[in-house]
Parts: structure tokens; C-alpha cells; sequence
């Protein structure tokens, strides 16, 4: 096996080689995350059967074609969304094939996410993979529960207290079972000086062969343990819970979006009290729920 061979296969992105000669657009490769992903293996993705999979999609190898999203169906008789890229590769001296070379990506885990958002208001959401290592972040709050983090392969587990780990696999084996959702409120970590309870729920992504491949998760809550958590922290927390932007909540109070983003950020402890009341109205939680400390 070449080396070209070997990176190809290797990689996580699910990937496919297409050739097209005058009986048509066959499939020449595909990596092994391509075949998870669909549960096809090579022989069938380059038998007829493979042939009738690509002559739905009208694939043309000379042009580009980039797509936010498609559906394809899996062996396991699932609809499957994904974004694709594909790319025309230089033509074969030796004779007139045409090839491209196509990428694509999963969408299943972030319309999981986005159906989320549709019930109600999540501040963190991600995906995990098997391995508990953080592959994709959002966070609603602008950094809170892992700021200063480099997020990109870290284990979701250093984010949380030790004597929550357990529990928490627990639940993600229950979830890999069963294949289905599964909630818990566990306790962060003290990785970033801040301890908080988190409501979280960890819904399993399949492959084509029905395996489980990863996690999304969605954070729902999250409450400070102690008095002792910053107050720039929790008028973030409040705000996320209550969809309010700074723009938003600046145009409701009267207060300035600068002021509203020292108060976020923490430049500002302690605001004055007609700013703190206004704030705490709007987001109809009471003054001391934020800031231990006003000025009069």
C-alpha cells in the first residue's frame, strides 16, 4: 500500500474516489470512515449496486460541486444528511478517465443540536467522540465553562470532578447500548477556578452499521455551587438563559453596550445600583443572584 494509500485510508473525514469514463461514474476508492459512515463495504459501493447509488446524484467528475447539504442512504436504510466537497483531480496521461475527489462530512450530530435548540435554550453544545475527546464546541456563553482552553482533542472528562466521572460514563455506556438520549446533572471541574452543577444530555450518533459513533450533547443549566463564582460569570450564565445579547439588553435598559461588556468580562465588580436593578429586571432575576456588591 502506497503512502498516499495509507494517509487516505487513515483519515477520520469520510472520503471517495470517483472515476468516470464513457459507461459512466463509478466509485474507484473509498476510506474505511466512508464506510462507516454508510455501512457499504468497497465490493458493494464498486458492484452495480454501487453503480445505481451514484446515478441518483447526477455526479459530473469535471466539476465542482460544493453542497451544504444532501442526503444519502445508508445501508441501513437511513436517510443520511451530509455537507460534500468535491474537487476534479488533473487528468490521467495515460488515458482519458475523469476523476474527482469527494469529501464529506455528517450532519446528523448538529441537526441533533440544532432540534435542541428548537426546545428549548441550550448555553453549551458539542461532539464527543468515543474517546470522550471534544471534536466540535459551542458555547452560547462566550467561554465561561472552558475559558482559556484549547478546546480541540481535549477530554470532555477534565472538565468534570472526579467523583462525577464515573457516573457520567455510566450514563454514556447506557446511552451506547440502548442508542438512545440520556440526561444527568453532574459537577464540574475546578480546571478554570469554577465549580458549577450541569445539566446535560448525550444523545448517540450511528454509523451505517448501527454502531455507536460519537456523541452531541447539549449543556441545558448550569448553576454556581458557591457564593465565591464571579458575578461577570453569572450575568453571562442569566443572559444565555434568557437569549439576551448585549445589543438586546442594552436597548432595554438604556445602559451602554460598553458597560454591558465590562460587566461581562468582569472590568467592572461592582456597577452602581440603578445599572445592577435594570440588568437584573430585564433578565427577572433578583439583584443578589448576580452581584453580591453594588454601589449606592
Amino acid at each position: 500500500m502506497s503512502i498516499y494509500e495509507q494517509v487516505f485510508q487513515m483519515m477520520d473525514q469520510p472520503m471517495l474516489i470517483l472515476i468516470q469514463d464513457d459507461n459512466g461514474v463509478r466509485i474507484e476508492d473509498a476510506n474505511q470512515a466512508f464506510i462507516r459512515m454508510t455501512g457499504y463495504t468497497i465490493n458493494e459501493l464498486q458492484s452495480e449496486k454501487g453503480s445505481i447509488f451514484l446515478e441518483e446524484y447526477k455526479i459530473e467528475t469535471s466539476v465542482p460541486v460544493l453542497k451544504s447539504e444532501v442526503s444519502i442512504l445508508t445501508k441501513q436504510k437511513k436517510m443520511l444528511p451530509v455537507r460534500l466537497d468535491q474537487q476534479p483531480l488533473p487528468k490521467c496521461s495515460v488515458n482519458s478517465y475523469k476523476k474527482s475527489f469527494v469529501i464529506f462530512e455528517d450532519l446528523t450530530p448538529y441537526k441533533w443540536i440544532e432540534q435542541q435548540s428548537e426546545k428549548n435554550k441550550v448555553l453549551i453544545s458539542g461532539i464527543v467522540d468515543r474517546h470522550e475527546h471534544i471534536r466540535f464546541l459551542r458555547d452560547s456563553l462566550g467561554h465561561s465553562l472552558f475559558e482559556a482552553q484549547q478546546m480541540n482533542d481535549e477530554s470532555l472528562l477534565q472538565f468534570v470532578a472526579d467523583t462525577e466521572q464515573g457516573p457520567m460514563r455510566q450514563v454514556l455506556q447506557k446511552a451506547k447500548l440502548d442508542k438512545e438520549e440520556r440526561s444527568l446533572t453532574i459537577r464540574t471541574s475546578k480546571l478554570s477556578g469554577i465549580e458549577l452543577n450541569m445539566s446535560v444530555t448525550f444523545a448517540p450518533i450511528l454509523d451505517g452499521f448501527g454502531d455507536v459513533r460519537e456523541f452531541a450533547f447539549v449543556i441545558w443549566d448550569l448553576n454556581p455551587i458557591d457564593d465565591q463564582v464571579d458575578a461577570s460569570l453569572k450575568l453571562r450564565i442569566w443572559m444565555a438563559k434568557k437569549d439576551m445579547s448585549a445589543g438586546h439588553l442594552s436597548a432595554l435598559t438604556g445602559i451602554s453596550i460598553q458597560t454591558i461588556s465590562k460587566l461581562r468580562n468582569g472590568k467592572i465588580l461592582k456597577p452602581q445600583r440603578l445599572t445592577a436593578e435594570l440588568i437584573a429586571s430585564e433578565l427577572q432575576v433578583d439583584v443578589y443572584e448576580i452581584w453580591q456588591e453594588i454601589r449606592k
